[in-house]
């Protein structure tokens, strides 16, 4: 919606730091990125003690490291990262799959258990490698053939077989769009190759090249599941990386320049089985099989690509943008201020915040030890956050102030400003924030009111994970009317912010996000009651991008 903003509140002092400022973060040695949070302030994975069973690992800036007890192989998360997706160890040590949320030390995670009927090899029945916001699960479960099977799973159906085309031969659900519209993965051709997939609306989709030669795998998909991303897409230079949609179908992002093989050719219409027994196969400057690249992660738009490239073991970590193409990470985010640690290698990128703003993954540190990492582009923030809400009368019996006989249904307005020097209460789940005097203002109809000048003046409290909820919290605070002013919304999911910094939120939401609605003027035993309609805080760079409009 287009922001309508008090004249008060562009009165409020705007300003702001325009300095790119990126910042490096390394993560746990043995471990890598696997998932970031729609921000990019909640960071996931796992520490590598094998294929299955590793534990999981839970991270933001302003808390550092969080083991997750009990919870292995996190692999995915919700745009608010609640919850986390991956597997539990059962009571007999087997790994079955599971969903974790934020005050999973407390209450444990949520096992979603095995296919019905599966049986468990290898100490493994089932894991979770992707949910969407609404709480689907995907992944990849053992039938009761001991055959690998992608399956999808609701609390309302439990977990069930995704179709395939190739029902006999393997399959796996790699993740879930995070609106739930689309999932993704491979289902295996009798030869073995694997071939990407998209699930829309319960049928299966192959993809192929232009020459309808099956196409790898697919790793990663807009949040709106209209652009899918992964690996496999062989051509002359190699297997590359690819970008799907709809419009275009599956088209090949590149292999960055200097690994092996011949200048990239028109696709041939060979098999890619004929196609990889011409790569060059013997030892390399920087590997020793024929070079690939893979797409792991792309942002909101589609427009940004992170993945690795190279011949295996030495792969490198990429960017790509329709803008500069396929590049190296280092120099992309060196080129905009970052610094990288001395002697640290970027080998792989396999997380991105949905802005493409924030880049995780994994590389050697300068002592040669795997380590993950959270690159964060943003610049540096000082700018004030504007809240804005609507509703409508709901109930009102106020005998003075200037809201006496507002009808049930009168229109209300709410906005104020608040300043970015927020005090934080607890890392990464309260923070208080002042509220920028002469920014607030109320309307009810034609009526108009503030609240009243305090030695410390008002403060809203944001909370994010809290253990797990998330909110916004003006308390009781007196107005110039001589009444009191309470807003105060609860989310008990913790699926309305993944941070309390007030300059990274830029959402607008509804009631649906709220448990708890409370915005009332109260006046003794006497009150007016809103029913809320939406509520959004933006940055002011945002609000005032296009101009001031009063109206």
């Amino acid at each position: 919606m287009r922001p309508v903003v008090a004249a008060a509140v562009a009165a409020a002092t705007v300003f702001a730091s325009l300095a790119h400022a990126g910042q490096f973060y390394p993560t746990p040695r043995f471990a890598g990125v696997a998932g970031l949070s729609h921000n990019g302030r909640i960071a996931t994975g796992v520490i590598a003690s094998g294929f299955n069973g590793a534990p999981a690992w839970r991270w933001t800036p302003e808390t550092g490291v969080e083991m997750l007890p009990d919870f292995v192989d996190a692999l995915g998360t919700s745009d608010w990262a609640q919850p986390l997706a991956g597997a539990v160890l059962d009571g007999k040590g087997i790994e079955v799959a599971a969903l974790a949320y934020s005050n999973v030390p407390v209450v444990g995670p949520i096992a979603i258990g095995p296919y019905p009927g599966g049986v468990q090899l290898d100490n493994y029945q089932s894991s979770t490698y992707g949910v969407s916001d609404d709480g689907i699960a995907v992944g990849l479960a053992y039938d009761e053939t001991g055959n690998s099977v992608a399956f999808r799973w609701t609390a309302a159906t439990g977990m069930t077989r995704l179709p395939v085309n190739r029902p006999s031969t393997y399959s796996r659900a790699n993740g879930i769009s995070l609106d739930g519209s689309v999932a993704f993965g491979w289902n295996d051709q009798p030869d073995g190759y694997r071939t990407g997939v998209i699930w829309r609306n319960g049928a299966a989709t192959d993809l192929v090249d232009a020459d309808g030669n099956p196409v790898g795998e697919a790793l990663a998909a807009t949040a709106d599941g209209r652009v899918v991303v992964g690996g496999g897409y062989y051509t002359a230079n190699g297997s590359e990386a690819w970008r799907w949609t709809a419009a275009t179908g599956t088209q090949p992002i590149g292999i960055l320049p200097e690994d092996p093989g011949p200048a990239r050719a028109t696709p041939s219409r060979q098999s890619p089985r004929q196609r990889l027994a011409q790569l060059p196969t013997g030892p390399s400057p920087t590997g020793f099989l024929p070079p690939e690249s893979f797409g792991f992660a792309v942002s909101g738009d589609g427009n940004v690509i992170v993945g690795a490239s190279g011949a295996w073991p030495i792969r490198t970590a990429t960017i790509w943008t329709p803008e500069t193409g396929l590049q190296r990470l280092a120099d992309y985010v060196t080129a905009r201020g970052v610094t990288i640690p001395d002697n640290w290698f970027l080998a792989a990128a396999a997380a991105i915040s949905s802005d493409g703003q924030t880049i995780g993954g994994w590389g050697l540190d300068a002592e040669g030890v795997m380590a993950g990492f959270v690159i964060d582009l943003h610049p540096e923030r000082t700018v004030d956050a504007i809240v804005e809400a609507t509703g409508t009368v709901a109930y009102n019996d106020l005998t003075s102030g200037p809201f006496v006989g507002a009808a049930v249904g009168t229109p209300v307005t709410l906005t104020f400003a608040l300043s970015p020097q927020g005090f934080e209460i607890a890392p990464s789940r309260a923070t208080s924030y002042p509220i920028r005097p002469g920014t607030f203002a109320l309307r009810i109809g034609s009526a108009s009111d503030t609240l009243a000048a305090t030695p410390d003046g008002p403060a809203v409290m944001l909370t994010n994970d809290y253990p797990r909820s998330d909110g916004i919290h003006l308390f009781a605070t007196p107005t110039v009317s001589g009444q009191t002013f309470e807003f105060e919304l609860f989310n008990p999911g913790g699926d309305l912010f993944d941070s309390d910094d007030v300059n990274r939120i830029d959402r607008t939401v509804g009631p649906e996000h709220f448990e708890k609605a409370s915005w009332q003027i109260m006046q003794g035993d006497r009150s007016l009651r809103v029913e809320l309609g939406t509520v959004g805080i933006h940055d002011s760079e945002t609000i005032f991008r296009d101009g001031f409009d009063p109206d």
